[in-house]
């Protein structure tokens, strides 16, 4: 057996964390890259859409259709969903009420891939909605209007239609997902860019996507900002509204009910990525036969949003007034309550460590 001093011991270690140091950035920048390009080829496949939208409208969409009352209802990163292969949320959603009505609750909780720029750990706002990273140009996509290309007056390659932002994140649902582009790059929350990359990428209308750094002319970036057509102050006009969000994901809980029973019901629960709980949301849906399922193009469970459960909510009396008591033998009814009660006690404990 070979027995090393403590000094030849001490330079072996010395040599493998000289080696580890020399190793982490190069792996780091290498996984930064793989990001990088993940994120340009989401601007690529948002662009496409926009593109097979246009041929099929002949317009951009809207960027938020805003009723006469003031009722936000729905905005273009919803519009283009048929044509990013994600036809199975628009057909579930219910065009006559708001984005942010409990009926379509159960599609805008999703979480779409090609809306979120990999690395980014926010993906969902603290009541559950899916974000978006990527914000549009308020000059073409705006309250209550519809852009045609011939309307760019510069031509395609020098307007830009949406970008990443660096922070002040949104639900994809909300129907303002536009931001004025500015004069520089990563310069806080409210900017576009990627503070990790220095810089960020801009699709184009041509559907081209270019990365301009953080250092970029301001001319350069006022230049693409004042492309017309642009938009009036009322028409790009947004509330004054910021959305809390963090790294959490949803939980699926199946509930006891009747087998034979009409529906059947589940909890979905947003938790932290440490794992404590923040809210409980409970929806009902058709009982399906295996063959229904097996036969069905959605093998997912369409979802009806029936109650929402918080810190303070009485599990007991709230689910009493549900379908579910009726659905449900008592014993497994009490067996719901209680299952529901543990989750939310970590609410509780999440609240008080706060």
């Amino acid at each position: 057996m070979i027995l090393m001093s403590r000094a030849e011991f001490g330079v072996v270690i010395g040599v493998m964390l000289l080696l580890i140091a020399l190793v982490l950035p190069a792996l780091q920048h290498s996984r930064e890259e793989a990001r990088q390009s993940m994120s340009k080829n989401n601007l690529k496949q948002i662009g496409l859409a926009l593109y097979n939208y246009e041929d099929f409208h002949m317009a951009l969409p809207y960027g938020g259709t805003i009723r006469e009352d003031g009722v936000a209802m729905h905005g273009w990163l919803m519009g283009i969903m048929p044509f990013l292969n994600q036809n199975n949320f628009s057909n579930r959603l219910d065009y006559d009420q708001s984005w942010s009505s409990s009926v379509n609750e159960p599609v805008y909780i999703a979480s779409i891939y090609c809306y979120q720029v990999p690395g980014v750990t926010a993906d969902y706002t603290t009541t559950g909605l899916g974000l978006t990273h990527y914000l549009g140009n308020p000059n073409l996509l705006h309250r209550n209007r519809r852009v045609t290309f011939d309307q760019l007056e510069r031509g395609t390659s020098y307007q830009w239609i949406a970008g990443e932002v660096a922070g002040n994140f949104q639900p994809w649902s909300y129907p303002f997902n536009w931001r004025p582009l500015g004069t520089k790059l990563c310069d806080g929350p409210h900017s576009f860019g990627h503070p990790a990359w220095d810089g960020g990428h801009l699709l184009r209308a041509d559907g081209s996507v270019t990365f301009f750094s953080d250092q970029t002319a301001p001319e350069i970036l006022k230049a693409f900002a004042e492309a017309p057509p642009v938009a009036t102050r009322e028409q790009t006009a947004v509330p004054d509204r910021t959305f809390d969000y963090g790294d959490f994901h949803w939980e699926r809980v199946d509930l006891q009910s009747d087998l034979i029973a009409e529906n059947i019901y589940v909890a979905l629960v947003l938790r932290h990525y440490w794992e404590t709980s923040l809210l409980i949301n409970v929806y009902t849906a058709a009982n399906r036969s295996p063959e229904e399922r097996r036969n069905s193009k959605s093998q997912g469970d369409r979802l009806h949003f029936l109650l929402k459960i918080d810190a303070s909510t009485d599990i007991a009396a709230a689910l009493k007034a549900t379908t579910l008591k009726d659905e449900s033998s008592p014993q497994q009814f009490q067996a719901n309550v209680k299952l529901l009660q543990e989750i939310q006690k970590e609410m509780t404990s999440s609240d008080s460590r706060q």
